[in-house]
């Protein structure tokens, strides 16, 4: 129910669901991690960042929790911590269309116009119709 609420944009009915849940399991992944995604939409990032954190010291390799604290990073101008992190997770993922992505976005916020390049090639090698890649390639 909390999810069907998350995917209506009802976000703080679904928080409410998320910490009902949490109440009676406070080391429910997924809840923790959907509160943390919803805290994000409802722009409150250091609660939402103390979700993905507690969901790690859970799980400390749970891939998703990993780029939902990505995606918060970037949303938070906290572009050094975010490509840390990228390139953290690309050791074990390399081929991971979301990192790759995410790791895009920062190289071109810092003006890393090569690097950024280099990103869209390997994801056109495997998705070469992605159109929205093709229109992040700088010349």
């Amino acid at each position: 129910m909390a999810n069907r609420l998350f995917l209506s944009k009802k976000f703080t009915d679904a928080l409410e669901l998320y910490e009902k849940i949490l109440k009676s399991d406070s080391k429910n992944l997924i809840a923790l991690n959907n509160k943390g995604y919803t805290l994000t939409k409802l722009k409150r990032f250091e609660e939402a960042l103390t979700c993905y954190t507690s969901s790690l010291e859970i799980q400390p390799n749970d891939k998703t929790v990993q780029i939902n604290k990505i995606s918060l990073f970037r949303k938070t101008g906290r572009i050094d911590e975010a490509l840390d992190l990228c390139n953290e997770l690309l050791v074990t993922y390399p081929d991971e269309l979301t990192i790759l992505y995410h790791k895009l976005r920062l190289l071109k916020k810092l003006n890393r116009v090569e690097e950024s390049n280099e990103i869209c090639n390997k994801i056109l090698e495997k998705y070469p119709s992605n159109l929205e890649i093709r229109n992040e390639l700088i010349n």
